[in-house]
């Protein structure tokens, strides 16, 4: 049993796939998850609990089709500490985001996606991704860029604040 987050993909974003997380709470406990809480309203919640298995049990447990991520505390404290752009981040933490996902995609893909997008930039982790943003990330070509790409696995993603609180959450 291991400290993990449990992140859903696209939760309560705009109108569509809205899933109290009371609802999120109460999936995870009837899974035999202990410990469970969640942040914010978007699809965070903080587990003990074995990671192996976990999302695909959680994605089969939801009453919507939604894709999850599990990560164990010691893969967010690591994704937090190895972000290229630390300083930048704490001095903007709206505009570095971390892109978790569910497993390591292929090299072939990532190179197929791209570092540079105008003046946002991405850079490759272990199991994440990281985005850095000039301005906001909505009408960002690398925030399109991403939403096409093929990497073959779930990814879901949190502005940097967010990371650094699921980490604090998680020891």
């Amino acid at each position: 049993m291991q400290r993990c987050a449990v992140l859903l993909r696209g939760i309560n974003v705009g109108k569509g796939n809205r899933l109290p997380m009371a609802d999120l709470r109460a999936v995870l406990v009837d899974l035999g998850c202990a410990d469970v809480s969640t942040l914010l309203n978007s699809g965070n919640a903080l587990v003990t609990a074995d990671p192996g298995g976990l999302a695909g049990r959680v994605e089969a447990a939801l009453p919507l089709p939604v894709r999850v991520v599990v990560l164990t505390a010691d893969e967010l404290a690591a994704a937090v500490e190895d972000c290229p752009w630390r300083e930048r981040a704490d001095a903007a933490p709206t505009q570095v985001h971390l892109a978790y996902l569910e497993r390591q995609p292929d090299d072939e893909r990532l190179v197929a996606l791209g570092t540079t997008f105008g003046d946002d930039e991405l850079a490759v982790g272990a199991r994440v991704l990281y985005l850095s943003f000039t301005g906001g990330s909505v009408d960002s070509p690398l925030t399109k860029a991403l939403a096409k790409a093929d990497l073959g696995v779930a990814v879901t993603t949190r502005n940097w604040a967010t990371a650094r609180k699921l980490v604090a959450l998680t020891r």
